[in-house]
């Protein structure tokens, strides 16, 4: 995990600022679970010195595996959801509802409500920073000429590169 944590920002040097300002905006999350383990954890005493006081060894490792694996969720799902943009991820989740057809599910369906929600959504946000013209605004429904339009990505090389790798990845863990 720690050769993850560093190799992530060198392959994504693009959003590598973006990926260090959502760890800092996650700062007390990662404080809380890291306090959390430490002092909720039995075990012997990291630092005797402070007697009663000091979290437990068995607590500050494990806190240290998770905050670790928060922060690099946290990483992951920002090169994914935001730095691919809208229109590959709503392509390859299509691509992924699609397996699902032979259960009935709706794959055109879903992907379109989810583009629709992931547009409203950005719509709205853009509203919320200027707090003054949300309030002038009076709340209604969605335009009417509203629409959205998939538009596929091709299969390339790399992307079963990435999906053998992390396939390994998923294996080598689950056999460990």
């Amino acid at each position: 995990m720690l050769v993850l944590a560093a190799v992530l920002p060198v392959l994504f040097r693009r959003r590598a600022a973006a990926m260090l300002q959502l760890t800092w905006r996650a700062r007390w999350l990662f404080l809380l679970l890291g306090v959390g383990y430490a002092y909720g954890l039995p075990g012997p005493a990291a630092w005797p010195f402070l007697g009663d006081y000091s979290p437990s060894l068995a607590g500050l490792h494990t806190a240290a595996a998770h905050m670790l694996r928060l922060m690099l969720l946290l990483w992951l799902l920002d090169v994914l959801v935001v730095g691919m943009g809208s229109e590959r991820l709503m392509a390859g989740l299509h691509g992924l509802f699609s397996g699902l057809a032979w259960l009935g599910f709706p794959a055109e369906r879903t992907t379109v409500r989810l583009g629709l929600t992931l547009q409203a959504m950005e719509r709205n946000s853009m509203k919320l920073r200027d707090l003054t013209a949300l309030l002038a605004t009076p709340a209604g429904p969605a335009p009417a000429d509203a629409r959205y339009v998939l538009v596929g990505q091709p299969w390339r090389p790399r992307d079963t590169l990435f999906l053998a790798a992390a396939s390994a990845g998923l294996l080598a863990l689950w056999f460990a």
